[in-house]
């Protein structure tokens, strides 16, 4: 086996209320957030409930972009990062499973580097992003603990 380093810098909160409990963490990564969702999970469970509120007790200016699609292709995760750069949000907030996740790290990415199309997500090298909070609203994915994306790539058919 190569001798490897690895470093995942995750700080996690977990619990009832943890997102109501923990509403001044928001403060630390700005004073505007976008909401990286799906159509509908989100509003469900509650959870983007939560993250509204806690966002407004703690201040903070929010806008909602709720079009992310299972599979989230580029195209979509450009749309996103265009209108967070438009509304000059702080910082990224996926709420959801694998989908509004991988396109909250993605939109952060994008968002951070203007005038950088999706393409730019696969290019080497060093670049700025904006910081990014994961609420998690299923189990499995682990996408709130890494910094890695899947995003599909519709006219290469490939994720």
């Amino acid at each position: 086996m190569k001798d490897f380093n690895y470093f995942m810098p995750t700080k996690i909160y977990f619990g009832n209320d943890c997102v109501l409990k923990n509403a001044d963490v928001f403060k630390q990564f700005g004073k505007k957030a976008v909401l990286i969702t799906g159509r509908t999970s989100a509003k469900k469970n509650g959870s983007q409930a939560d993250v509204q509120k806690a966002l407004e007790s703690a201040g903070i200016e929010y806008f909602i972009f709720d079009d992310i699609e299972e599979n989230p292709s580029l195209s979509t995760v450009e749309k996103a990062a265009e209108k967070t750069i438009y509304e000059k949000a702080d910082f990224v907030i996926g709420i959801g499973g694998g989908s509004p996740m991988d396109s909250a790290k993605a939109v952060a990415f994008l968002a951070a580097n203007p005038g950088k199309t999706a393409q730019f997500l696969f290019e080497k090298g060093e670049s700025s992003h904006l910081p990014v909070v994961e609420i998690p609203t299923t189990a499995g994915t682990g996408s709130e603990v890494t910094q890695y994306a899947i995003l599909t790539v519709p006219e290469k058919k490939t994720k």
